[in-house]
């Protein structure tokens, strides 16, 4: 039970628990007060009418003891009819002598309106409704009688339903002052909830908001303000972030397209020799290995050549280095140019040494590839500085080839083609060995 009632709690509105709340609060301080005062009324009525009844008793009471006393029983006819026409209160009076037998009944047919003495009525109090009273002799204080006078509550059920009525009004007027305030109460809540609304549409994406600045001075009119100011700072630094972001996006785009570029650089500067632009021996072992592996699980020839520039140290001893390095880089040119195929491969060996790996190409397809290159020296001719024509290099080449077996490596063919070179060497020079 406790928790179906937590649940609908959580279900109602603030301004439904607000309307009710008041409605209820108000009804039960209203209900409170006029119960109080209702009931002060009735009380202050009802004693005011018992003293008036109980004086009146108290009046004739000793009057009718001394006539009764002094046999003076017309005085007391003639004194209680007068007292019945001068009280149109009194409905009706009765005397008896002490025995109980009747020596007076008057009845007020205009006062009694068919009023009935009913005891076992709740409204039936003595003083008000009826009273009873013993004549006592002022000489003796024997009993001689007995007076019995019942009094109209004409009034005070007059004033019990005026009371009532009053009560009425009072509730409906309530009401009505209540439904006013729930309008306006309801009025006020619409307006929050319009904030709220415009609050939860605010997109921050878009930069987004339905609000705009309220002219109310209450505390709606603050809050939305307030959150007008909010979602314009919010704008500005979205757009100032936005603008960060964009900036700082090109940056990155920068710098990772220098990252890239220098990777590249790196890349070609690990793999390249700086003064010739061929590939240098690192990768030259890298790309000799896959080479020797493919021709190994293809059965074709792969054939190497070392090539050494003759009396290149003379060069560099006569000439100078600056000269020396001119003269590696026509070389250079003249190896790649004297290569035909996709498949052939040139890089420097070291120094003045370079090495050829030509794939499925056997010892005269390579030779055909060294005497290209010694036609192409043939053409260069350098010049130094001074003006001094350098006559053109040559080169001694060693070629090995061989298909790869699966027990040989391909430091085999390096060793031969490095034996082969030796032996152009020693055998003159400007020579193509085969091994």
């Amino acid at each position: 039970m406790i928790s179906q009632s937590k649940e609908l709690s959580h279900k109602l509105s603030i301004e439904i628990k607000v309307v009710v709340g008041i409605i209820l609060f108000t009804l039960l301080i209203v209900f409170v007060e006029r119960y109080q005062l209702s009931k002060n009324v009735i009380n202050q009525f009802f004693e005011a009418k018992k003293s008036k009844n109980l004086l009146l008793v108290n009046t004739i009471a000793p009057v009718l003891g001394l006539n009764i006393s002094l046999g003076l029983d017309g005085s007391n006819r003639d004194y209680l009819d007068y007292i019945v026409k001068e009280n149109p209160f009194v409905i009706r009076i009765q005397l008896e002598d002490s025995e109980g037998r009747i020596i007076y009944q008057n009845v007020n047919d205009t006062a009694n309106n068919g009023h009935t003495r009913n005891v076992e009525d709740e409204n039936t109090k003595e003083g008000i409704d009826f009273y009873d009273k013993v004549i006592i002799d002022s000489l003796s204080n024997a009993p001689v009688g007995y007076v019995h006078i019942d009094f109209s509550d004409k009034d005070f059920k007059a004033l019990q339903s005026a009371n009532r009525l009053l009560t009425l009004r009072l509730f409906a007027i309530t009401f009505v002052l209540l439904i006013v305030f729930v309008i306006l109460v309801r009025r006020e809540f619409r307006h929050l909830k319009d904030l709220a609304q415009g609050v939860l549409s605010y997109d921050p994406k878009l930069n987004f908001c339905s609000l705009t600045a309220s002219e109310r001075h209450d505390e709606v009119g603050v809050i939305q303000n307030a959150v007008v100011s909010m979602v314009n700072k919010i704008n500005a630094y979205n757009h100032i972030l936005s603008e960060a972001n964009l900036s700082l996006e090109e940056k990155i785009q920068e710098r990772t397209q220098e990252l890239l570029e220098a990777n590249e650089r790196l890349k070609s500067l690990s793999v390249t020799d700086e003064l010739t632009q061929l590939s240098n021996r690192r990768y030259f072992s890298e790309y000799f290995e896959k080479t020797w592996e493919l021709a190994k699980r293809k059965g074709v020839n792969v054939s190497l050549v070392l090539c050494d520039i003759d009396f290149f140290k003379m060069v560099n001893d006569t000439h100078g280095h600056q000269i020396g390095d001119e003269v590696l880089k026509s070389v250079a040119t003249a190896l790649k140019e004297s290569l035909k195929r996709n498949t052939d491969f040139v890089a420097r060996y070291g120094g003045e040494e370079f090495v050829i790996v030509m794939y499925d190409a056997n010892f005269e397809e390579a030779s055909l590839v060294c005497q290209r290159i010694q036609e192409n020296l043939k053409k260069d001719q350098l010049v130094t500085p001074e003006g001094t024509k350098i006559e053109p290099v040559t080169m001694s080449f060693g070629i090995s080839s061989l298909i790869p077996k699966n027990d040989e490596n391909c430091e085999s063919i390096i060793k031969n083609a490095d034996d082969a070179l030796y032996e152009a060497k020693r055998s003159g020079r400007n020579r193509i060995v085969r091994f």
